[in-house]
């Protein structure tokens, strides 16, 4: 079973490395799309997803609330990936 906290702390890695310019400070409460995140750091993430954990995040779980923040979309995906 994946820790939601792990996965947390990897996108925030990720997303302070390569999504967001150094100027954004980005913690778990970060508003993602107020922060400039847009369509092409979605896929970025879920490439990174992908490849750090072996499965892909379905459209339908790709919602609004899920993209609320990194703590929501670590959340996400640890339910998903401890439902397979």
């Amino acid at each position: 079973m994946i820790d939601p906290l792990e996965i947390e702390t990897k996108l925030l890695d990720f997303l302070k490395r390569e999504v967001f310019a150094s100027a954004v400070v980005v913690t778990p409460e970060t508003d993602l799309i107020a922060s400039g995140f847009d369509s092409m750091s979605l896929v970025r993430v879920l490439l990174f997803i992908e490849q750090s954990y072996g499965f892909w995040i379905p459209e339908g779980e790709i919602t609004v609330d899920a993209l609320q923040n990194v703590r929501s979309l670590a959340a996400t995906a640890a339910r998903i990936l401890n439902a397979r």
